[in-house]
């Protein structure tokens, strides 16, 4: 059978039909290896409605329960099955934490009782996990971490920074972990939590000028469909207004206000998924409770999922089965 003939027909299958085809023959081991292929079928399943699911971790009774959560991003008014993954890892911890969700990969760290962690990437369609080697500097303080892939060295890369500036990086194919230069961020926590995926930012980018309009009470930045986006949240006697903007160009004359929310207690909400239609899927944190939940963008503004218990949540693609 001719190669692109073949790459043609398995970059439509599910993940675990291509695990087993990896044994037929030697071209086709190394054809579904192939970075190309794998970013093909990546991007085939984007595009496939029955694929894309969201990730949620919610709050339970006992902390050392694992307690993440899928659902189908077709019903964004309810949700009305949850499926729940068991534990991927035999590690004993008393917390975990999902961090991000990136190319169909997750990025969890579990914590112990000496505050050490342990990052562990897992894949939620195949249930297949690795336990990445430990950061070279356990930090005492709030920590956060981001997950990426660099197409140039056709490699994953894990990023952990914590409150003291102190950032390291690691790459996956040599599981090593390199100190990097100090970050200027001060607000470690608005940086980078905000976000499903690793971005680096090279430069200082502007926020929208009209953000400096009016002293607004809550701010921040996160990352949609590889666009920068902030927000607003603006409260006076007369008016309590949130603002979202998206930067399509990464030039401050690109800023373009994507919707206005008024007379809302929404104070803070991170951009999550854009659908084909241009709603937008958020986070927001209500009245400053650690409880997430889900609303879209357009009216009514309805929570999404029913649920509030939820902590945290990030669409990912389920490679297991799709058209």
């Amino acid at each position: 059978m001719d190669v692109d003939v073949a790459t043609e027909i398995l970059h439509r299958l599910p993940v675990r039909s291509l695990l087993l085809f990896k044994c037929v023959s030697k071209l086709w081991m190394t054809l579904i290896s192939d970075s190309y292929f794998k970013i093909k079928h990546l991007n085939h399943a984007k595009n496939d409605v029955n694929s894309q699911k969201i990730l949620v971790n919610q709050r339970c009774s006992y902390i050392e329960e694992f307690s993440l959560y899928c659902s189908s991003l077709s019903s964004v008014q309810q949700v009305e099955h949850l499926h729940k993954f068991d534990c991927p890892s035999n590690i004993k911890s008393w917390h975990h934490t999902l961090y991000c969700c990136y190319h169909g990969m997750a990025l969890i760290v579990f914590y112990n009782y000496k505050v050490d962690s342990v990052p562990l990437l897992w894949n939620p369609s195949t249930r297949e996990s690795i336990v990445l080697p430990p950061p070279k500097i356990f930090p005492r303080d709030y920590c956060t971490w981001g997950l990426g892939y660099d197409s140039t060295t056709d490699d994953y890369k894990i990023l952990k920074i914590d409150k003291k500036s102190c950032s390291e990086i690691l790459a996956l194919k040599s599981s090593s972990w390199r100190l990097m230069d100090k970050h200027p961020i001060h607000d470690v926590h608005r940086m980078l939590t905000s976000t499903d995926s690793l971005v680096f930012v090279h430069r200082d980018i502007p926020l929208p000028k009209q953000m400096y309009l009016k002293k607004f009470r809550e701010w921040g930045v996160s990352v949609l469909e590889g666009m920068c986006c902030a927000y607003s949240h603006y409260v006076s006697r007369i008016e309590n207004v949130f603002k979202f903007w998206i930067m399509k160009d990464y030039v401050n004359e690109s800023w373009t206000e994507l919707f206005t929310i008024q007379g809302t207690n929404l104070q803070s909400a991170i951009s999550k998924y854009m659908f084909s239609d241009g709603e937008v899927l958020l986070c927001r944190e209500h009245l400053r409770r650690c409880c997430y939940v889900f609303r879209i963008s357009k009216g009514p503004f309805g929570v999404w999922p029913q649920s509030n218990v939820i902590l945290k949540g990030f669409v990912y693609f389920d490679l297991s089965k799709f058209n």
